[in-house]
């Protein structure tokens, strides 16, 4: 995972930078600093980004077949 795919997923989910750092305990700076590719994203943080966006777009889905 590279900066710009962490910045189209937080922006599909409408995140800012802090509401997705508080979800995976980093800093929002952390969070800037991997979407500038100023850090790299490590391969267990990638995988946790991955699933919390997936269970985001699920929840997303059963929420809409709710309504």
């Amino acid at each position: 995972m590279n900066g710009k795919n962490l910045q189209a997923i937080r922006k599909e989910l409408g995140w800012t930078q802090f509401q997705l750092a508080k979800v995976i305990r980093v800093t929002a700076n952390t969070v800037a600093r991997w979407e500038r590719e100023e850090r790299a994203i490590t391969e267990p943080m990638a995988m946790l980004i991955e699933t919390v966006y997936a269970g985001e777009k699920k929840l997303r889905h059963v929420k809409s077949r709710k309504r």
